[in-house]
This record gives C-alpha cells, structure tokens and sequence, in this order.
C-alpha cells in the first residue's frame, strides 16, 4: 500500500493554511508522495511520475479536485482496471461523492487513517461508484470528454450553482440566500418591471437545446432542467441530487421546461427530494442522452467545474472506479473485500 496525494496550492484554504503541501507530507511520512499541482500540465506531470507505484490516490479537495484527478488518470491509463483506488478528502466546497462513499472526517484525520493502514498493510476497505462518460464537440469541432458523477448542462440547475459557488461558504444558509434572493427578484420583475438583469432573469433563463434520451425526444426545445448523475448526491443541509441514480448502475436523466412560477413553489421541495414534476419534463432512468445545443453553445457544470463552448454532449455509463472508505477508525478495521 502506497499513497499519492495531490494538493492544488491554489486553492482558497490551502493558501490560507500556507505550506500545506510540508503540512501533509509530515502526516503521509514514508507512506507516500505529496505532490503540488498548480495548473493541469502539473497535474498531468503528477499523474505520470506517481503511477504505477501508488495504490491509492488521494485529492486534497473536493468533488471538482475529484473530477480532474480522474480524468488525467484515464487521459493516462485507459483501461480502469489499472487505476488506482481514490480517495477523497472532505477538503472543498462541495463534498458530495466523499458522502456518498462514507469517508468521513477532516483532510488531516483521513490522511492519518490511510498512513496507519499503510504502515500495517491493511488498506481500508472499497466500494465502486458509477460514473458518467460524457462525449461530445466543442464550438470550434474538438471532441470533448470527461467523467464525471453529475451534470447540470443548463437550465436551473446549471445557474443555481454559479450562485451557489460565488458565495465564500456553501450550507444551507447559502442555498437559502440564492432562493430568497432569486425568488425576490422574481416578484419585483412581475411587479415593477424594470427589464433589468437580476439573480431571477439569470436563474430562470431557459437553456435552448434538442435532447434525446434513449431514442425518445423530449417535447420541448427549451429547457428549465437539464441534468444528468451517475449517483445519488447529497450536497449538504438536507439538499439531494438524482435519487434515482441511488443504485449502482442506474443513470438518472432530467430534461424539460415548467415555467418559474411553479418552479418557485417546487424548487424547495426538489431540492429535497432531487425531483421535479411537469406535463414537459422528462425525469426518468435512462442509459443514453444527448443534447445538441441551440443558439448558443452550452456552458455545462461538470462536478462543480464549467466548461464553456460546447454546443453536443452525449452522457452514457462511464466506467466504475474504486473509492477507499476512510474514517477515523479506518487504521483498525480488518482487511474486508470491495463491494
């Protein structure tokens, strides 16, 4: 058992907690390697030099952090069954696929954990998540690919996000701040009527796009929702994303139009249960999607990443990859098979 951990010097807490990188290698010892990683070149750079000696590899981060280091171990190594196991940290802004694999505590404490299993040759036990392999073209006609566990292509949840991410923390004051905030605008605008631009004008604005999941248009080429997860998220406070990607190998679609009024009344509630209903939406399992853009090209969120200028995806399976189940007992748990 060999640990590679990835820190982004960059990111708001490690540059407020300064030498993190020395801070971690302290914790790792002779167990592993920390390597900083500043721009994707280092990263790739990372990758290459760590693989094939680690076991496992370890962001420093959170679900966006995950999401990068996943796809420049598959830019490395394409078949899965060579990649290492990941883990996770609990170390950003959104956490959400560490709680789905149960790894529980702060980056330092799961960091012990994993160093005291490596010190005994006990690696913790594993379980598999599913992924999301999204293909497409950008603008300008490169392919696109990523993995990744969840995708807010446009529509609400794709602004709702933008919001969410431009706030210093993320909780459920934060959510509850982008509705309030959102749903005033909303009221001002169909009472006053400036035409200004506001937090409602920009959450509302409907992604135009043609979708297709598994062979079947949806109804509609305006679209309020347009999401797709590989597994159920839980994003804190109680908030939940693609319920019906709870069980391993389900895939869960979202596409449609309902208009912002009973958007405003739902929202809520689907932020809680992951679901919204309509005559025009189609929210369903599904194994393929495509959406081809219209007007302009789409800006999708990615695992909490936005990618810009890509006007075809198509969201299918991705490969299953294996995340180590860390907590603070993790040093004294028996060797246990993945499940």
């Amino acid at each position: 058992m060999y640990l590679g951990v990835i820190v982004n010097p960059l990111a708001r807490r490690n540059v407020a907690a300064g030498d993190r990188a020395t801070e971690l290698r302290g914790i790792v010892g002779p167990w592993g390697e920390v390597r900083e990683t500043a721009s994707v070149e280092d990263l790739r750079a990372a990758v290459q030099q760590l693989f094939p000696r680690i076991t496992h590899l370890v962001s420093d981060g959170g679900d966006g952090s995950l999401n990068w280091l996943i796809n420049e171990v598959q830019r490395h190594v394409t078949e899965p069954e060579r990649w290492p196991t990941f883990v996770p940290t609990n170390g950003g802004s959104v956490n959400a696929v560490a709680r789905k694999a149960r790894v529980r505590g702060r980056p330092e404490a799961i960091l012990r954990a994993l160093a005291a299993a490596a010190e005994t040759d006990r690696p913790p036990p594993e379980m598999f998540l599913d992924t999301l392999a999204l293909d497409g073209e950008s603008a300008d006609g490169a392919p696109f690919h990523r993995l990744c566990f969840g995708l807010a292509a446009g529509g609400v949840g794709n602004r709702f996000y933008e919001k969410y991410y431009g706030n210093h923390t993320h909780g459920r004051a934060d959510v509850v701040r982008v509705l309030a905030r959102s749903f005033g605008d909303y009221v001002s605008n169909k009472v006053v009527h400036t035409g200004k631009p506001n937090y409602a004008t920009s959450l509302f604005a409907p992604t135009q796009a043609r979708v297709v999941i598994d062979g079947e248009e949806v109804p509609t080429r305006t679209h309020r929702l347009l999401h797709a997860g590989a597994i159920d998220l839980h994003i804190g406070a109680g908030f939940r994303l693609f319920p019906k990607a709870e069980k391993p190998g389900a895939l869960h679609f979202q596409a449609g139009n309902l208009r912002p009024s009973r958007i405003i009344v739902r929202f809520p509630a689907a932020l809680r249960s992951g679901t919204l209903r309509g005559d025009l939406i189609r929210d369903v399992n599904g194994h393929e999607m495509i959406i081809e853009a219209e007007d302009e090209p789409l800006s999708p969120i990615i695992d909490g990443e936005r990618f810009v200028g890509i006007v075809k995806l198509v969201a299918r399976a991705g490969p299953r990859i294996r995340v180590a189940q860390v907590g603070s007992s993790t040093a004294v748990l028996p060797r246990r098979a993945a499940v």
